[in-house]
Protein backbone atom coordinates (compact mmCIF):
# COMPACT_ATOMS: atom_id res chain seq x y z
CA UNK A 1 0.00 0.00 0.00
CA UNK A 2 1.28 3.47 -0.84
CA UNK A 3 0.65 6.31 1.55
CA UNK A 4 -0.95 9.52 0.31
CA UNK A 5 0.91 12.55 1.63
CA UNK A 6 -2.11 14.60 2.73
CA UNK A 7 -2.17 18.41 2.93
CA UNK A 8 -0.80 19.38 6.36
CA UNK A 9 0.71 16.00 7.25
CA UNK A 10 4.17 17.52 7.75
CA UNK A 11 2.82 20.05 10.25
CA UNK A 12 3.18 23.03 7.90
CA UNK A 13 2.00 25.66 7.94
CA UNK A 14 2.46 25.62 11.70
CA UNK A 15 -0.54 27.85 12.39
CA UNK A 16 -2.82 24.93 11.55
CA UNK A 17 -4.72 23.48 14.50
CA UNK A 18 -3.65 20.03 15.53
CA UNK A 19 -6.29 17.51 14.57
CA UNK A 20 -5.42 14.50 16.70
CA UNK A 21 -6.57 13.55 20.18
CA UNK A 22 -3.45 13.39 22.35
CA UNK A 23 -5.43 12.09 25.33
CA UNK A 24 -6.69 9.19 23.20
CA UNK A 25 -3.07 8.50 22.19
CA UNK A 26 -1.95 8.46 25.82
CA UNK A 27 -4.80 6.09 26.72
CA UNK A 28 -3.84 3.83 23.81
CA UNK A 29 -0.21 3.82 24.95
CA UNK A 30 -1.23 2.74 28.47
CA UNK A 31 -3.55 0.12 27.03
CA UNK A 32 -0.80 -1.36 24.86
CA UNK A 33 1.69 -1.64 27.72
CA UNK A 34 -1.01 -3.26 29.87
CA UNK A 35 -1.66 -5.86 27.15
CA UNK A 36 2.08 -6.52 26.86
CA UNK A 37 2.57 -6.45 30.65
CA UNK A 38 5.00 -3.58 30.34
CA UNK A 39 5.05 0.06 31.23
CA UNK A 40 4.99 3.48 29.67
CA UNK A 41 8.57 4.75 30.00
CA UNK A 42 8.02 8.25 28.59
CA UNK A 43 5.52 10.39 26.75
CA UNK A 44 6.41 13.51 24.76
CA UNK A 45 4.25 16.00 22.92
CA UNK A 46 5.36 17.68 19.68
CA UNK A 47 7.67 20.66 20.15
CA UNK A 48 9.24 23.31 17.92
CA UNK A 49 11.50 20.78 16.22
CA UNK A 50 9.20 17.80 15.60
CA UNK A 51 5.65 17.14 14.42
CA UNK A 52 4.75 14.02 16.37
CA UNK A 53 3.85 12.62 19.76
CA UNK A 54 6.17 9.95 21.09
CA UNK A 55 5.48 7.24 23.65
CA UNK A 56 8.26 4.93 24.75
CA UNK A 57 6.90 1.51 25.69
CA UNK A 58 8.96 -1.05 27.54
CA UNK A 59 8.68 -4.57 28.90
CA UNK A 60 11.12 -7.30 29.77
CA UNK A 61 14.16 -6.53 27.64
CA UNK A 62 12.36 -4.76 24.77
CA UNK A 63 11.78 -1.09 24.10
CA UNK A 64 9.70 0.31 21.28
CA UNK A 65 8.48 3.77 20.35
CA UNK A 66 4.94 4.55 19.30
CA UNK A 67 4.60 7.73 17.26
CA UNK A 68 1.52 9.75 16.37
CA UNK A 69 1.53 12.41 13.67
CA UNK A 70 0.28 15.66 15.26
CA UNK A 71 -2.04 16.54 12.38
CA UNK A 72 -3.55 13.22 11.34
CA UNK A 73 -4.38 10.00 13.24
CA UNK A 74 -1.44 8.08 11.77
CA UNK A 75 0.68 5.92 14.07
CA UNK A 76 4.03 4.25 13.55
CA UNK A 77 6.25 1.94 15.54
CA UNK A 78 9.99 2.60 15.69
CA UNK A 79 12.93 0.72 17.20
CA UNK A 80 14.98 3.89 17.61
CA UNK A 81 14.62 7.62 17.22
CA UNK A 82 17.53 9.91 16.63
CA UNK A 83 17.40 13.43 15.30
CA UNK A 84 16.51 13.07 11.58
CA UNK A 85 16.81 9.27 11.80
CA UNK A 86 13.82 7.14 12.79
CA UNK A 87 13.98 3.37 12.28
CA UNK A 88 10.39 2.39 11.47
CA UNK A 89 9.34 -1.18 12.23
CA UNK A 90 6.27 -3.38 12.07
CA UNK A 91 5.28 -4.59 15.53
CA UNK A 92 2.86 -7.22 16.79
CA UNK A 93 1.11 -4.57 18.92
CA UNK A 94 -0.30 -3.19 15.65
CA UNK A 95 -2.99 -5.86 15.91
CA UNK A 96 -3.98 -4.54 19.35
CA UNK A 97 -4.19 -0.99 17.97
CA UNK A 98 -6.41 -2.16 15.11
CA UNK A 99 -8.77 -4.00 17.48
CA UNK A 100 -8.88 -1.14 20.02
CA UNK A 101 -11.29 0.97 17.97
CA UNK A 102 -9.20 4.08 18.78
CA UNK A 103 -9.51 5.54 15.28
CA UNK A 104 -5.77 5.63 14.65
CA UNK A 105 -4.21 3.90 11.65
CA UNK A 106 -0.86 2.17 11.96
CA UNK A 107 1.37 2.87 8.97
CA UNK A 108 3.56 -0.05 7.99
CA UNK A 109 7.33 0.14 7.88
CA UNK A 110 7.23 -0.45 4.12
CA UNK A 111 4.88 2.53 3.62
CA UNK A 112 7.07 4.80 5.74
CA UNK A 113 10.36 3.57 4.27
CA UNK A 114 9.18 4.19 0.70
CA UNK A 115 11.58 6.54 -1.08
CA UNK A 116 10.40 10.09 -1.52
CA UNK A 117 10.69 11.00 -5.20
CA UNK A 118 11.52 14.64 -5.82
CA UNK A 119 11.79 16.52 -9.09
CA UNK A 120 14.32 19.25 -8.32
CA UNK A 121 13.74 20.90 -11.68
CA UNK A 122 10.03 21.54 -11.14
CA UNK A 123 10.12 21.46 -7.31
CA UNK A 124 7.45 18.79 -7.12
CA UNK A 125 7.00 15.61 -5.13
CA UNK A 126 6.30 12.71 -7.46
CA UNK A 127 4.76 10.44 -4.80
CA UNK A 128 0.98 10.63 -4.55
CA UNK A 129 0.24 13.79 -2.56
CA UNK A 130 -1.92 16.82 -1.89
CA UNK A 131 0.81 18.73 -0.04
CA UNK A 132 0.52 22.48 0.34
CA UNK A 133 3.10 25.04 -0.82
CA UNK A 134 4.57 25.51 2.70
CA UNK A 135 5.21 21.78 2.92
CA UNK A 136 6.81 21.65 -0.51
CA UNK A 137 9.14 24.49 0.50
CA UNK A 138 10.10 22.58 3.67
CA UNK A 139 10.65 19.36 1.72
CA UNK A 140 13.00 21.02 -0.75
CA UNK A 141 14.85 22.70 2.11
CA UNK A 142 15.24 19.62 4.40
CA UNK A 143 15.45 17.04 1.57
CA UNK A 144 13.84 14.06 3.33
CA UNK A 145 14.62 10.66 1.84
CA UNK A 146 11.44 8.71 2.70
CA UNK A 147 7.70 9.13 3.17
CA UNK A 148 8.26 8.55 6.91
CA UNK A 149 10.69 11.49 7.01
CA UNK A 150 7.81 13.74 5.93
CA UNK A 151 5.08 12.22 8.12
CA UNK A 152 7.32 12.17 11.23
CA UNK A 153 9.81 14.98 10.92
CA UNK A 154 12.23 17.18 12.86
CA UNK A 155 11.76 20.35 10.82
CA UNK A 156 11.62 23.63 12.69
Amino acid sequence: MKMLLIDGISGFPINELQRVDSLQFKKLSYSLVNVAQGRLLSFEAPCASNNFYKAELGWKDERVFLLLNASYPILAFASSIEYFNIKFIDHSLSNDVESSGCGFRVASASELNENLALDERTLTVLNKNSLNQSELSQIFFWKPKTIGDVVFNFWD
